[in-house]
Formats: structure tokens, sequence, C-alpha cells
């Protein structure tokens, strides 16, 4: 580019002629071209990229991984949870019990057996099981019980063995022990009883007095005090008492007075109840409830 407005000096060398140019120094600091810079096409290096493989530990876990940890367990509301529920189990067999309790008392024995399935003569019944037949001996009164279920549903005059059955099995009791015929259980002896009538009788008199003898017994009224019923348990006769309504059921029913203990206390056999089976009875409690007593002794 020409640069017009500026004077342009010329001057000579003393040894040759030549032309100087006051802006060299100026013209040297600029490009080589005047109309620009020229770049090359391509860069001079070569473009590197490198990778590096990342570090677990400085790595964040990804989103699915973290989605697939487990959350930390809050113990404290498992146990909240826990006792909630046992709170709720307790509470809710309370009201149970409660409305069974109530239906009962509102609708009387048909709710209560319903409200317990099994009932209570069951439980009785689970409990009141007879000696085994196995065990039966002469001079040894076995343990025999109306609710035995082997022969508690059998039928006994108008009833079963299990509900009005306490005549037959005291006898049978008795007859074991005696002569020792342990063939011929309760079953049996309510069998003759209804065959020759005497289950129809209003009492068991008749079946213990001459039922017994036509069962090979010999039968003897006792006196109802302690030195009369003492010297019969004493000889070896087991002695079946005739107790009132009270301490033995809420009605009248039969026992066996089979041994008296070391204490000097009466040893009873009662087919209602293995609890009072079990415990031992001043001659006193028992003659202060009976009514009728005889002893049994073999025929033979």
């Amino acid at each position: 580019m020409a640069y017009r407005a500026i004077p342009y000096l010329v001057t000579r060398s003393a040894k040759r002629e030549a032309r100087t140019d006051p802006y060299a120094t100026e013209r040297r600091s600029l490009p080589n071209r005047t109309h620009g810079i020229s770049y090359a096409s391509s860069p001079c290096r070569s473009a590197r990229i490198r990778t590096y493989t990342p570090s677990e530990a400085v790595r964040p876990a990804s989103a699915s991984a973290q989605s697939a940890l487990p959350e930390a367990v809050d113990l404290k509301r498992v146990l909240a949870a826990v006792l909630v529920m046992l709170l709720v189990f307790i509470l809710s067999a309370f009201l149970g019990i409660y409305a069974a309790r109530a239906a009962s008392s509102l609708l009387g024995d048909e709710a209560g057996a319903f409200a317990n399935p099994f009932g209570a003569d069951n439980e009785t019944r689970a409990e009141s099981l007879s000696a085994p037949q196995s065990t039966w001996e002469e001079g040894n009164v076995p343990e025999l019980y109306q609710d035995d279920p082997q022969w508690a549903d059998r039928p006994y005059g108008s009833s079963t063995i299990g509900a009005a059955g306490a005549a037959p099995v005291c006898l049978a009791m008795v007859r074991v022990a005696v002569t020792g015929d342990v063939q011929t259980d309760p079953i049996d002896v309510a069998s003759f009883s209804q065959r020759s009538g005497y289950a129809d009788s209003p009492d068991a008199t008749a079946l213990l007095t001459g039922g017994a003898a036509e069962l090979g017994l010999a039968v003897s009224a006792v006196d109802a005090s302690e030195m009369a019923l003492r010297r019969e348990i004493v000889a070896g006769r087991p002695v079946i008492a005739v107790v009132g309504a009270g301490v033995f059921g809420p009605s009248a029913t039969y026992v066996v007075l089979s041994d008296i203990d070391e204490g000097g206390r009466l040893v009873m056999n009662d087919p209602l109840s293995d609890e009072r089976t079990s415990r031992r009875w001043t001659f006193d409690e028992v003659l202060g409830q009976t009514t009728a007593l005889w002893s049994y002794a073999s025929a033979g």
C-alpha cells in the first residue's frame, strides 16, 4: 500500500547510490504480507484423546446401583410395629373371651356349649380315665368312672351310664375286688341291671341288694357309725354308701369306701370325680352325708 501523504526522501550514500527507506524498521516488524496473515490449513500437531479408567473410590455410584441398595432398617419402627401387633392380639383375645361369656350369660347353656365346643364334661372325661382292665385284681377296688369314654355313652335306663350310672359302676368296682372277676366291667353290670328291670327303679337299692346277690355277692347292711364302718373295711369288705346332695354332687349318688389310710382317713372311689377319689376323707365328712351303707363279700 502506497503512502500518499508522507513525503518521501531519497538520499545517496557516499559509496554508492541507494535509496534510504525511513520506514524500514517499522516494515520489518509487520507481517510478511501486507494484506493479512496466512495460516496453515491443518494444525501442526495431531489431536490425541486420552482416556482414563475411572476409580471406584472416586466415581459415584450409578442411579441403578443406588436404587438396588437396601435401605437402612429402622429398628425402632420395627419394634414399635411388633408391640402394636402384640397389643392388638391380646386385646382381641380378651374381647373374644368377654363376648363368649356375655353370650353364655344371655343365652344360657346352649351358648356356653357353642363358646366351648368341647365342653366342660369332655375336659372332665379326658381326666377321668378309669384304671386299665389289665391292672384289675382281687382284693383291690379299681378306680372306675362313669364318664370314661369306654362306656359313658352306653344307655342306662332312660339316660346313659355317664349321666346316671353311678350305682352299676360302683357295683362293678366292688365285684372285681371281692370275686377277682376282671372280665365283668360296668357295661356288663349295666346291661344286667337293664335286663333285670333294676334300671327302671326310682333308686338303686334293689340293684345294690337283690341284684348284687344275683351277681354272686353277699350283701350286708351297715350302721352309719364310725365303728361299724371301720369294722367292715378292716375285714376286707368294701362298702357302697348312698350320699345325699351337697359335697358329692347336686343330687344323691353312690361311692365306694375301699380302705383306711395310715392317717385313719377313708379311701374313697367316687365314680363321678377323680378329684374326690384322689383325696382322703374323715369319717365325719362321709357319715355326715350318708343315708345308707352296704358291705360286700363273695357269696361263694
